[in-house]
C-alpha cells in the first residue's frame, strides 16, 4: 500500500510538472533547419514525455496538452525567455510553474523552474500541497538535444501517506535526448532518478507531429524499487504504457 501511494505521487509529481504525453500545441512556427530532412519545424520542444527540456515558449505562444484524459497543461510565453503555466486533473490538483531560460550560447540553454499548489484534493479533506524546483541544462537544437536536470519538491499532506508522516520530500536526477529519425518523426529516451527513495523511473517512446502545430507522443514508463536493506539489491520493475 505504501508503495502505491508513493507510486501515485511520483507518477503524477512527473506528469504534472514535467511531462507531456498527447501534445497539442498552439504555437507560432519557429524557424530551425534541419540538415537532413526537408524543413519541418518541432512544434513542441518545451517537453520530452515526461520531463522537462529547457527551453520556453517563445512571447504569446500558446502550449496545450493532455495526458490520459486525466492530466491537462497549459503554458503561456510571457516573454521568449518566460513561460508560465498552470496543470490540472481530475484528482484535485491543480499547479502553478514558471520556467526561465538562460541562453548560454546558440546551442546550450539554461532552465530554472519553481512549482506549488496542491496535487490532490478529494471530498474526504484528502489534501496534498506541493512546492518545488528544477533547474535543467539542454544541448542541441528544437530537433536533436540532450537534458540533464535536477529536481527537488516538498509536499504536506492532511494525512498520513509516507512512513507515516504527513510531509516529505522528494528529490531526482534525470537526463533525457530526442533525435529525429524523420520528417515528422522523433525518438525520446529518458530516464529520472528519486535517490532518497531508490526509485528510477524514466520513458520510451516517439513523438510524431501530425500537424504543423500539434504532435502525438506515446510510449513506455519504466519503474524500477530498489530495496537497498537486504545484502543483495531486490529490484522491482514494470512498465507502464504511455
Amino acid at each position: 500500500m505504501k508503495k502505491a501511494i508513493i507510486f501515485c505521487l511520483f507518477f503524477y509529481c512527473i506528469i504534472s510538472l514535467t511531462k507531456a504525453q498527447d501534445d497539442y500545441v498552439i504555437s507560432k512556427p519557429i524557424t530551425q533547419k534541419i540538415n537532413s530532412y526537408e524543413k519541418l519545424d518541432n512544434p513542441d520542444f518545451t517537453n520530452y514525455l515526461l520531463s522537462s527540456s529547457s527551453f520556453t515558449l517563445k512571447k504569446r505562444d500558446i502550449r496545450v496538452s493532455n495526458t490520459d484524459i486525466l492530466f491537462a497543461k497549459g503554458s503561456y510565453g510571457i516573454t521568449n525567455n518566460t513561460t508560465v503555466s498552470l496543470s490540472m486533473s481530475l484528482i484535485g490538483g491543480f499547479v502553478a510553474s514558471i520556467k526561465q531560460q538562460i541562453n548560454l550560447s546558440d546551442e546550450l540553454k539554461m532552465g530554472v523552474s519553481a512549482s506549488v499548489g496542491q496535487i490532490v484534493s478529494i471530498p474526504t479533506d484528502s489534501i496534498i500541497f506541493f512546492t518545488g524546483g528544477q533547474t535543467m541544462v539542454t544541448l542541441g537544437d528544437f530537433q536533436n538535444n540532450i537534458t540533464f536536470g535536477l529536481g527537488f519538491y516538498y509536499a504536506k499532506s492532511s494525512f498520513k501517506i509516507v512512513n507515516n508522516e504527513k510531509e516529505f520530500f522528494l528529490s531526482n536526477i534525470y537526463v533525457a535526448t530526442q533525435k529525429q529519425l524523420g520528417r515528422r518523426v522523433y525518438l525520446i529516451a529518458e530516464g529520472i532518478y528519486f535517490n532518497n527513495y531508490n526509485v528510477l523511473s524514466g520513458a520510451l517512446g516517439v513523438k510524431i507531429t501530425i500537424k504543423e502545430s500539434m504532435t502525438l507522443g506515446f510510449g513506455v514508463m519504466p519503474l524500477a524499487w530498489i530495496d537497498p536493506s537486504i545484502n543483495s539489491s531486490n529490484i522491482e520493475a514494470n512498465a507502464i504504457p504511455l
